[in-house]
């Protein structure tokens, strides 16, 4: 569509109708709301993890019971005794978790991928860029206007507004999704934490044994060697004992040694220096446990970070097989362009030799009237093969989705039996250890010893209670201690606290 105005009056009028059909189209779009959704839902869900770091390490806590001691404890069996760094805050496990809440860097990496997944949203919703065109012609193409040899031009391509709808909501799911994946980061490092809190504990615990148990065997030592002096014993009894102290020593060195791996591990969960020293942990008691399978299979599905990320990539993939439907729906182009005309002097006919009369004169040449026009185009989807191929792969990919979650379940409900087997037989050991084993063992030593002292047993089977005693004393912490770290393989496949989930207080 062409029409003729004067030069200032035309280039007024078409780029108003080009701005009232931008703004028109672009009110139909909801491109801003799903803006306002994207940044919503993850502004929300950062500053709720934030708030909620506290309550975590509260929560996750919760349900191990730690023993009060009525003595001096010993000094911490890490590497603060020769790097000098001051002793640090966090002492309990919830201190532990609360301070790997806020400093992990996987934490903060996940948020900041949150952040990046919402900012597409504004990106793949709005409209392309306009086109600024030019066209100058070597030639001026003459008309009775005047001569055109420039012409200037902007378009702008609007697609069809579902699809820019549907764009957004495909990122506005990965946004989600993303959402997802920081709660998955900050179980996992929850979980990092208590486990090596854990192995930490047992370490320390064997380490405490194996003191008492060197104290113990000089008293044993002191007690044969009183023997050899009588004349009731023979030397070979305080050479048996020296070996075990020997032996005891040594353990301890590898003792030592893997608290600072431990401890080196922690401290990265925690983003702090590796040296950082960790003082000696608590004394835990057999937590309870009281938990049915199915009402953990029933909270995982509604609370696995991995499922609802699937969950999530589900609806993704639904609106991504929509947005490929789409293409076979054509996008508009609209346009304008101004086309200067350069005024010349009016083309005079000379006179008809037959009437002598000279015809009349068009002079629109002489006031150089500028043109301008309003174009619309529109793109064909004539390569039906390559759109179907589209709806094809998008297609594909829900399936793929979908089997995906399925195995995401089945592993979630494996894992999910398995801790809690091993959670359940590992509370029913230590309760065993505690009541009846240790108690026994310890009693047997003591007769045994007893015995040695009035001259009525054989030191080897002092020496064989004793070890029997401290065998079953360290196997009693070590099943606390992992009794505590299926605890946490447990809450990590639920999702929750195992309190949260109505299985411990």
């Amino acid at each position: 569509m062409t029409t003729r105005r004067r030069a200032h009056q035309p280039l007024a009028t078409a780029m108003a109708i080009f701005a009232v059909g931008v703004t028109l189209t672009a009110g139909m779009l909801v491109g801003c709301a799903l803006n306002q959704t994207a940044d919503r839902d993850v502004s929300t869900a950062i500053t709720r993890f934030a708030r909620e770091r506290s309550q975590s390490g509260e929560t996750y806590a919760r349900g191990t019971r730690p023993v009060t001691r009525s003595g001096p404890t010993r000094p911490a069996e890490s590497s603060s005794q020769t790097t000098g760094v001051p002793a640090p805050e966090p002492r309990s496990l919830r201190d532990f978790i609360v301070l790997a809440l806020e400093q992990n860097p996987d934490i903060k990496a996940a948020e900041e991928m949150a952040r990046m997944r919402a900012a597409r949203v504004p990106q793949v919703t709005a409209l392309p860029d306009p086109m600024l065109m030019t066209r100058t012609l070597p030639e001026p193409v003459r008309t009775a206007e005047g001569d055109n040899f420039f012409t200037l031009g902007v378009q702008q391509r609007f697609p069809v507004p579902e699809k820019l709808d549907r764009a957004g909501r495909v990122a506005l799911q990965e946004a989600r999704m993303a959402i997802q994946e920081l709660r998955r980061q900050r179980l996992t490092v929850i979980a990092d934490v208590k486990r090596t809190y854990f192995r930490i504990y047992i370490i320390d615990r064997t380490i405490e044994i194996d003191l008492a148990n060197q104290d113990l065997l000089r008293g044993l030592i002191d007690a044969a060697r009183a023997q050899v002096a009588s004349g009731r014993r023979r030397q070979d009894d305080v050479l048996r004992a020296q070996v075990e102290l020997s032996n005891l020593e040594s353990q301890l060195v590898e003792l030592r040694q893997q608290r600072q791996t431990a401890v080196a591990m922690l401290n990265r969960v925690m983003n702090r220096f590796p040296a950082t020293p960790v003082p000696t942990l608590d004394e835990y008691d057999v937590r309870s446990v009281d938990v049915q399978m199915d009402a953990l299979f029933a909270a995982a599905a509604e609370h696995n970070p991995d499922l609802q990320r699937l969950k999530q990539q589900l609806e993704r993939d639904r609106q991504s097989v929509a947005l490929a439907k789409l293409a076979y729906w054509p996008d508009f182009t609209l346009g304008f362009e101004w086309m200067y005309m350069r005024p010349r002097e009016a083309f005079v006919p000379p006179p008809n030799p037959t009437t002598g009369m000279v015809p009349m004169v068009n002079r629109m040449s002489e006031e150089g009237t500028d043109n301008w026009a309003i174009t619309l185009s529109v793109n064909i989807p004539l390569w039906i093969e390559k759109i179907e191929a589209g709806i094809r792969e998008a297609h594909s990919r829900q399936l793929a989705t979908q089997h995906e979650y399925v195995s995401a379940r089945n592993r979630v409900n494996f894992e999910i039996e398995d801790a809690l087997a091993r959670v359940q037989a590992q509370r029913e050991l230590a309760a065993i250890f505690k009541d009846t084993i240790i108690p026994q063992a310890q009693q047997a030593y003591e007769v045994s010893r007893a015995s040695y002292s009035a001259g009525d047993s054989d030191f080897l089977f002092v020496i064989d209670n004793w070890q029997k005693w401290l065998m079953f004393t360290v196997q009693y912490h070590r099943a606390l201690g992992e009794l505590e770290r299926s605890v946490a393989d447990l809450e990590a496949a639920v999702g929750l606290s195992l309190s949260e989930a109505g299985g411990g207080s």
